[in-house]
């Protein structure tokens, strides 16, 4: 169910319904959001239930068996078994195939059978978003940070909390459960915020997203042949701001689905196209991974408590895991490139940042501060496309276009000047409309206006009386309808 679709709209409206009508019986709301979550994810694939629900029993009483025991021993034992389950899980659905594949074909080439069984299945959507999201509920009770929940039902409502299910934010035991627990309570303003962020959510997902998909990126990216040099670069771009609008996109509609009942989600991104360096570039895009792999592994490894060449080490790690997270099992070699660079990344701005730092003066700062977000994008941009590429042959196609493009651009300027024929692979833009073009300059200018500007169209729309309100979010539905595509675009971190 795709919170694009009209079904989503209608679904929302009947559980917020009966949500509300049962504020006064905790027990019957928590029934009601656990039931709703169960079919909003088994509307994709029924029997997948099985896996959430296994997982919530097994952290349930993992958490409850920690605290109660007294030995640590015992303690360990049942973390183990949280974490073996599953792990188990993740890697079953996402990297088994790819492990049995390699040593399938490693067996067969020394002769010592034909190979593994594959695992015949779809990816689970959300494996990894609710995965993380229980393990914070054992390993946090272990630490002595976090109390368990007598109430199965509550962290069963916890866990399958239908916003942010399927692709996140990934919201902690300790940020969520006290939330539900407490009494149930909706002010005014969270009705306005909420409904405004869905809007917002959708406009970004349907209007931008889905847009420079189907029109720019996608025919880019399948055919680089037919495209030139610039126009490539401009997927690219494109592709960088489609994957933004997509994901954050999402986030904004799961919290304003939430505010509508009351509760609120941890923010996921904070204009992540402004950072200055790789490691503010991973403080700003989906935070909630980054805080979640700070507070689970980083700091776990080390951190940068250690020594210098085991702070880069475990800093490294960190990040490589991060880049094969988002797609190993998809396509290993293009993925493993991309971990690679991203640690790289991480790993050589560190190094170079302690060796440069110094005081700097206000004017520099801003010139050093331009300067670092500029180059910042660059990377963040010509890495997507082994994060977009479907092969690393596909990569390659994309990465020759540019650079034959920008080769061919080179001797015309500063050698000798080349024909009309010559030159149309580095410069021709036929392809992109004026649509295009408006849309890509639009949406990277309002990414780099000042937060508070989206803050002060937020609290002019809340202090609209509630018919003018209604009326904007009905011509807001009316423009989205328009727009739309003929069938709803799957968000892309649905895969993860």
């Amino acid at each position: 169910m795709l919170f694009q679709s009209l079904d989503y709209i209608l679904f929302l409206t009947l559980v917020v319904g009966a949500f509300w009508a049962l504020r006064r019986q905790s027990g019957a709301r928590l029934v009601v959001l656990f039931l709703s979550s169960c079919a909003f994810y088994m509307a994709w694939r029924a029997e997948y239930i099985a896996l959430i629900l296994g997982s919530t029993l097994l952290d349930f009483v993992a958490g409850a068996r920690i605290h109660a025991a007294s030995r640590r021993r015992t303690k360990r034992l049942w973390l183990a078994a949280s974490l073996t389950g599953n792990l188990g899980l993740l890697f079953a659905f996402k990297y088994y195939n790819f492990f049995a594949l390699e040593l399938s074909e490693a067996l067969r080439s020394w002769g010592l059978g034909s190979g593994l069984p594959l695992l015949e299945a779809a990816l689970p959507v959300g494996i990894s978003f609710y995965t993380f999201q229980t393990l914070s509920y054992t390993i946090d009770i272990y630490r002595g940070r976090l109390e368990p929940t007598k109430s199965l039902l509550r962290f069963a409502a916890f866990v399958t909390y239908f916003p942010q299910l399927v692709a996140g934010p990934i919201v902690r035991a300790s940020e969520l459960l006290p939330q539900l627990a407490r009494e149930a309570r909706l002010r005014s303003e969270q009705v306005g915020r909420g409904l405004f962020l869905i809007v917002v959510g959708l406009v970004k997902k349907i209007a931008i997203a889905d847009y420079l998909a189907l029109n720019l990126v996608d025919r880019a990216f399948d055919q680089p042949e037919l495209y030139s040099s610039l126009e490539i670069v401009l997927a690219l771009y494109g592709f960088t701001m489609q994957l933004y609008c997509d994901f954050s996109g999402y986030t904004d509609v799961a919290r304003g689905s939430a505010m509508l009942m009351g509760f609120e989600l941890p923010e996921n991104f904070d204009r992540p196209y402004q950072a200055t360096s790789p490691a503010d570039f991973w403080r700003r895009w989906h935070m909630t991974l980054s805080r979640w792999l700070r507070d689970y592994l980083y700091f776990p490894l080390g951190g940068s408590r250690v020594g210098p060449l085991r702070a880069y080490f475990n800093l490294g790690l960190t990040m490589f895991l991060v880049g094969i997270w988002h797609g190993w099992w998809r396509n290993f070699e293009v993925f493993f490139w991309y971990a690679l660079l991203q640690a790289g990344a991480m790993v050589g701005h560190r190094f170079v940042f302690r060796l440069s730092k110094r005081r700097k003066d206000a004017k520099d700062a801003l010139a050093l501060r331009a300067f670092k977000v500029f180059w910042c994008l660059q990377f963040v941009v010509f890495s997507r496309i082994l994060f977009r590429a479907s092969s690393m042959e596909n990569a390659a196609a994309v990465t020759a276009r540019i650079t034959d493009g920008a080769a061919s651009l080179y001797r015309h300027l500063f050698a000798a000047p080349l024909g009309e024929a010559e030159l149309a692979p580095a410069i021709a833009t036929l392809q992109i409309t004026p649509s295009l073009w408006m849309l890509l300059v639009f949406t990277f200018a309002a990414h780099f206006t000042p937060r508070r500007l989206f803050l002060s169209f937020e609290s002019f729309f809340l202090k609209l009386p509630a018919p003018a309100q209604g009326l904007a979010l009905a011509l807001a539905g009316a423009l989205l309808s328009a727009v739309a595509a003929a069938e709803a675009v799957p968000y892309i971190y649905f895969q993860f």
